[in-house]
C-alpha cells in the first residue's frame, strides 16, 4: 500500500513538470511577442529588442524553462508583464473567486447527477427515465457558455434577483452572483456523471446481493439509496476526477460569460497579452488542481470500495 502511495506520488510529480514544460513551450511558440503588445505595434525594433532582453526573452528557451523551475522550487512565480506584480498575489487575489465557482459548481453537479441517476434507474424504461436521458443529452450538446446566457436571459433579466456579472462586495452579493454561474457549470458537469451513476445503478439493482435483499421485502427506494448507491459510488468518484480538467475549463469559460473575476477570465487575459509569468502561474495551479482530484478520488475510492484498497 506504501509503494503503490510513493508510485502514484512520484506519477503527480511528472505531470505536474510535463504540464509546466508543455505550456511554458506552447506559450513561448504562440505568435505575438510581448515587448510589442508592450510597447506598441509602432515602437522602434531596437526597443523591442530591449525590452526583450530586459524580460529575459532573448535566452535559450531551456535556459528560460530551467530558471522558471527553479524561481518556481524557491517559491517564486515571477512578475506579470502586464502589472509587474508578484505573479503569487494575483492568483490569491483571483482565486477566491474561482474557489466559489469550482465549489459551488462541482457540488451542484453532484446533487444533480445523483437525483437524476437515482430516479432514472428507479424507473427505468418509463417517461422519467427518457425525460432524464433526454436531458443529458441535451446538456452535452448545449455550449455552456449558451446555457449561462439563457439563464441571464429567462431568470435574472425578468426577475432582478441575481446579477448578471460580477463578483460583488459583501457576502451577500457574493452567493447572488455565484448562483447562475454555478448552475451553468453544474449543467455542463452533470450529464456524464448521470449517465455514469445511472448505468452502475441499474447493474449494482440486478446483483445478487440486492435480489437477496429484494426478496427479503426491502422496499425499493431503500435497495438503491443504502445497497446500490454506495456500490456504484467508486465509479462515480472516478468520473468525477476525470472530470477535474472540464470543470476546470467550464470555469474558464462561465468566468468570462459571466464577468466574474477570477483565475479563468485572468488566464484568458494573460493569454491575450502573452504574459507568459501569469500563463505559466495559472496552468501550475489548474495543473495541480487537477492532479489533487486524481489522488483525492483514489483515496476515496479506496475508502468506499475495499477491492480498490486492495490492489
Amino acid at each position: 500500500m506504501v509503494a503503490g502511495s510513493l508510485k502514484r506520488l512520484a506519477s503527480a510529480l511528472l505531470l505536474l513538470l510535463g504540464a509546466t514544460a508543455v505550456s511554458f513551450v506552447l506559450g513561448h511558440l504562440a505568435p505575438g511577442s510581448p515587448a510589442r503588445l508592450l510597447l506598441g505595434i509602432d515602437a522602434p525594433q531596437a526597443a523591442v529588442d530591449a525590452m526583450n532582453a530586459q524580460l529575459g526573452l532573448d535566452r535559450p528557451l531551456l535556459v528560460q524553462y530551467g530558471d522558471y523551475v527553479w524561481n518556481v522550487l524557491h517559491g517564486d512565480l515571477g512578475r506579470s508583464y502586464s502589472s509587474s506584480r508578484s505573479v503569487g498575489d494575483l492568483i490569491a487575489d483571483r482565486a477566491e473567486v474561482t474557489a466559489w465557482l469550482l465549489t459551488a459548481g462541482l457540488t451542484l453537479s453532484i446533487l444533480l447527477s445523483v437525483t437524476l441517476a437515482t430516479l432514472a434507474a428507479r424507473y427505468r424504461g418509463t417517461w422519467v427515465d427518457t425525460c432524464i436521458r433526454a436531458f443529458t443529452v441535451a446538456s452535452i450538446a448545449v455550449p455552456t457558455f449558451w446555457s449561462g446566457l439563457m439563464l441571464v436571459r429567462l431568470i435574472a433579466l425578468p426577475t432582478g434577483w441575481l446579477p448578471v456579472g460580477g463578483f460583488g462586495e459583501t457576502l451577500l452579493e457574493h452567493v447572488q452572483s455565484i448562483v447562475l454561474p454555478a448552475i451553468t457549470l453544474g449543467i455542463f458537469l452533470a450529464p456524464m456523471q448521470v449517465r455514469v451513476l445511472r448505468t452502475n445503478l441499474v447493474e449494482s439493482l440486478g446483483s445478487g446481493y440486492v435480489e437477496a435483499a429484494a426478496s427479503r421485502g426491502v422496499p425499493r427506494g431503500r435497495l438503491l439509496t443504502r445497497h446500490a448507491l454506495p456500490n456504484a459510488a467508486a465509479p462515480a468518484i472516478a468520473i468525477v476526477s476525470v472530470q477535474a480538467g472540464y470543470l476546470l475549463f467550464g470555469a474558464v469559460m462561465v468566468e468570462n460569460t459571466f464577468q466574474l473575476p477570477g483565475l479563468g477570465s485572468s488566464l484568458v487575459l494573460a493569454v491575450n497579452q502573452r504574459d507568459y509569468p501569469m500563463i505559466n502561474g495559472i496552468t501550475l495551479l489548474f495543473a495541480v488542481v487537477v492532479i489533487s482530484f486524481s489522488l483525492i478520488a483514489d483515496a476515496l475510492s479506496a475508502l468506499v470500495d475495499p477491492r480498490v484498497r486492495a490492489a
